[in-house]
């Protein structure tokens, strides 16, 4: 949100990954301008500095959640984007501005839209995504909150899967926007089941009912990324949960 700082940082720089948002769909429902101001605006400081710092080419963090409640399924890149709350709105909005700027100033972009990411070393505070958060109460023996009672279907993919698409596309020009997901789905309930299996042992399960800004299913058609860069998914649900476990068995979150 600083230009001057931007501005500093982007000296002698060829190449920008670009992660910074908000990116809790909660805070951006209880404050929708504060999403809006850091992740567009933010978004365009970010362009501002590589403008005029001569900086072409960018890998932008997006998100599954400009789809909304899709329409097909799975989802394509081209399917209809509704977002179903700010975030997901603010996402696409990115994506616009992007456009924007290749279009004007010739700052080569591809956006990855992430379906539901997971993995080792997840500690940001608040923590808002399930697999964390479930391994966590797991292990802590305490109740697991579950919303939808856990039919929501979803499609996670593992962080290391998503770090080498960033690499992948680094270097393609144009305007570009591409799924990074499995394009395989499982209901959030088996998800639970399998992250039980890993930790070893079972704990009291809570509903907590509907939640608003959560589509009933989401799974990825990644086949468009496959094509114009070979990159396809290679770690699977179970094995990306028992990494995932065994970090947080060894972490120091107890």
């Amino acid at each position: 949100m600083d230009p001057n700082e931007i501005n500093k940082a982007l000296k002698g720089i060829d190449r920008v990954f670009h992660f910074a948002a908000v990116s809790y769909i909660k805070s951006s429902i209880d404050d929708p301008e504060g999403c809006f101001r850091n992740n567009v605006m933010g978004t365009v400081n970010l362009l501002e500095g590589m403008r005029k710092n001569g900086v072409k080419f960018i890998v932008n963090s997006s998100s599954a959640s400009v789809y909304g409640e899709p329409a097909v399924f799975p989802v394509t890149e081209d399917s209809v984007k509704q977002p179903l709350q700010p975030y997901g709105a603010s996402k696409l909005a990115v994506e616009a501005v992007l456009s924007g700027y290749f279009h004007t100033f010739g700052i080569n972009s591809t956006s990855l839209r992430y379906f539901n990411a997971y993995g080792p070393f997840d500690e940001v505070h608040p923590i808002t995504r399930a697999v964390p958060n479930w391994i966590k109460q797991a292990l802590s023996d305490q109740p697991i909150s579950l919303y939808w009672k856990g039919q929501q279907y979803r499609d996670y993919i593992y962080v290391e899967d998503i770090a080498r698409a960033h690499l992948a596309v680094m270097d393609l020009t144009g305007s570009n926007y591409f799924n990074i997901g499995t394009g395989k789905g499982i209901l959030m309930v088996d998800l639970l089941e399998s992250i039980f299996k890993a930790v070893g042992r079972r704990t009291e399960v809570t509903d907590l009912g509907e939640r608003p800004g959560d589509p009933t299913r989401l799974v990825a058609d990644t086949s468009k990324i496959t094509k114009a860069v070979g990159w396809k998914p290679t770690c699977s649900l179970d094995e990306g949960i028992k990494i995932t476990v065994n970090y947080f068995k060894n972490s120091k979150f107890k």
